[in-house]
């Protein structure tokens, strides 16, 4: 179940969110802490057109296109405000991502004194097929919507029609309420996201999920932090509750698993009296947070890290790959057992004071018994058998071995400089460039600030760059250059941060998103490998994901492609008639005659008259 090193035990990112056989995208809400939008390209690639997260249409404009156009108004996203990566490739498309995300800006909590964070990984997706039937699914990882390699626990359970437990629904349901008062009237479309929510909400509250496990039978509970009245009081659960006598919370074992923590958490945790009979803690954490211990936080624990070899992988095996990166845990898993019961969590919430009584957090409590599961055997998964064997990718440790973090205190204080950006009252308007024909200018306010030379603003895809002021103004911008998403550069000393936040940005051009489409559809060629993707051509896309449209020939007259393309309508319109007003999009879109032909207009307009399709 555990296993590092078994292909059945491991998945991505793809396997869990791709559409079942047969069904597609209805809908879907997704929560992270941190985004990169390359990777929620990716994601619309997997949601849209069922293609694994790394495939190659990540490279091809065209399949990108075809994707974000399905699921574009499908998706909406939630990030933690100022937690948006600027990409290393931004592409005119990037400005449909727009519709999807809503960043989350926490209030600033006066007994921490600091911003707690949105922190849960979540998804809740519908799927439908042909005939009207839907599907749903339900996510909880640890795992961030980026590309990082860290070592994360996902968990996924589809709906079933064999168990009535919809009960268990109900903190689904509460969460996604609480989703919808966190897209406010700025955000971009406001009304369809929250309309949208709020329809995924309804046809969940009568849905049962299942675990259909042997393990674990039906036995979950879907615990959501943060949120309000309805939230889970994780403090008070068996986990965590410590009063003095309380005979709840001791245990016989203990594993947790978390990649930052708190030393009152850990202290809490190794408290004698929360010690049964033969009692055996375990902590498995980064070197680096080993520094915030005392010994005598952790004197009844054992604890591991992962090796040097495993968290420097790539440069190990190769000093020329390009993109190294090290790896270290991030999963968040917390296993307790006392005489034959065991109850695990899993989830996004980490082993300190704010992500338990502070953050909004998802986590799910699995139960069940000694015999199917205990800490004896969900260490010998995670350790790939005995803890000394040389296959452990994590050795023992003490509080010694501390690592100390590379990165500077200073940093801390440019993340807080972009918290506090993130919380305050912003907006910009779009005019035409009067001096300067066919460009347009971007008036930027930022409401009640000083001027703070540290800090730049620049919009998206353009390389103008100003000191962030209270109005501050964008001039000789080109229309896909036109967007909510702004960069922000922080600087102090030798530390840079540079991030996306968005800005409610009013004076779009109408033409703004058909621009954007002609960017890429731009030929008779490419409007062709268009529909191709759109009527879910399997050999066409395989000739595009292979990168042989320059040698096939099947593209070097596109006009020999129509005939073969009009019987490939033809065919669609009856077994998938969804895929033909999919084509409509392009239609409208791009209103070059010279890339699409009347005659192809003519059709389409048949095609939808007959199967009565909207357009």
């Amino acid at each position: 179940m555990f296993r590092p090193d078994s292909n059945r035990d491991r998945t991505d990112y793809s396997g869990i969110l791709i559409p079942p056989d047969g069904y597609r995208l209805d809908r879907a809400v997704g929560t992270t802490y941190s985004l990169d939008l390359e990777a929620l390209t990716a994601v619309a690639i997997c949601l849209g057109l069922s293609e694994e997260t790394d495939s190659k249409l990540m490279q091809n404009p065209i399949g990108m296109l075809n994707a974000l156009q399905k699921v574009s108004d499908k998706i909406v996203l939630f990030c933690e405000a100022g937690q948006i990566k600027v990409p290393t490739k931004p592409t005119a498309l990037s400005i449909l991502l727009e519709k999807m995300v809503v960043e989350v800006a926490l209030p600033k909590d006066r007994q921490l004194g600091r911003y707690p964070s949105f922190h849960p990984k979540t998804w809740v997706l519908a799927y439908v097929n042909a005939d009207g039937d839907k599907k749903y699914r339900f996510v909880v990882m640890s795992r961030n919507l980026t590309f990082d390699r860290s070592w994360d626990i996902s968990f996924v359970m589809d709906s079933s029609k064999n168990v009535k437990q919809k009960k268990k629904t109900q903190p689904i349901c509460d969460f996604l309420d609480y989703l919808v008062t966190n897209v406010h009237n700025t955000s971009n479309n406001a009304g369809k996201k929250r309309n949208l929510i709020r329809g995924l909400c309804a046809d969940i509250k009568d849905v049962s999920f299942s675990l259909d496990s042997k393990i674990f039978g039906e036995d979950f509970e879907v615990l959501p932090l943060g949120i309000g009245e309805n939230a889970y009081q994780m403090q008070d659960d068996i986990l965590f509750c410590t009063e003095r006598g309380n005979a709840n919370s001791t245990f016989n074992e203990l594993v947790v698993m978390s990649p930052f923590l708190s030393e009152s958490v850990i202290a809490d945790f190794n408290l004698t009296d929360r010690a049964l009979s033969d009692c055996k803690r375990t902590l498995i954490t980064r070197r680096s947070e080993l520094g915030k211990l005392k010994a005598s936080d952790v004197d009844n624990f054992t604890i591991y890290a992962l090796k040097d070899e495993i968290i420097d992988g790539e440069d190990e095996i190769s000093d020329e790959l390009a993109d190294k990166k090290k790896q270290d845990i991030h999963a968040k898993i917390y296993l307790r057992r006392k005489y034959s019961d065991v109850d695990l969590y899993l989830g996004s919430m980490n082993a300190s004071y704010s992500a338990i009584n502070k953050n909004v957090e998802m986590m799910l409590w699995l139960g069940t018994k000694n015999m199917y599961l205990n800490g004896n055997k969900f260490l010998e998964d995670i350790f790939c058998g005995p803890a000394g064997d040389v296959k452990n990718p994590f050795e023992e440790v003490t509080v010694a071995d501390a690592v100390l973090e590379t990165e500077s205190d200073n940093r801390d204080l440019l993340e807080q400089k972009i918290k506090e950006l993130c919380r305050v009252k912003r907006q910009a308007v779009i005019q035409k460039d009067s001096e300067n024909a066919g460009k347009y200018k971007i008036a930027v306010a930022f409401s009640g600030i000083e001027s703070d030379s540290t800090i730049t603003v620049s919009p998206f895809n353009s390389r103008q760059e100003q000191t962030l002021s209270e109005h501050i103004e964008f001039s000789e911008l080109e229309i896909l250059q036109l967007s909510e998403f702004y960069e922000i550069t922080v600087r102090s000393g030798d530390d840079t941060i540079r991030r996306i936040i968005m800005i409610p940005t009013s004076g779009f051009p109408d033409d703004r998103e058909s621009a954007a489409v002609n960017s890429v559809v731009k030929d008779r060629t490419s409007f062709v490998e268009y529909i191709a993707f759109a009527l879910g051509d399997d050999y066409v896309a395989s000739m595009l994901e292979g990168k042989q449209m320059g040698e096939s020939g099947f593209f070097a007259n596109s006009s020999d492609a129509m005939p073969a393309l009009y019987e490939k309508m033809l065919k669609t319109s009856v077994e998938e008639p969804e895929r033909i007003k999919d084509i409509g999009y392009v239609l409208k879109m791009v209103t070059d005659k010279d890339i699409i032909p009347d005659e192809f207009r003519e059709l389409y307009e048949t095609f939808c008259n007959t199967l009565k399709i909207r357009r």
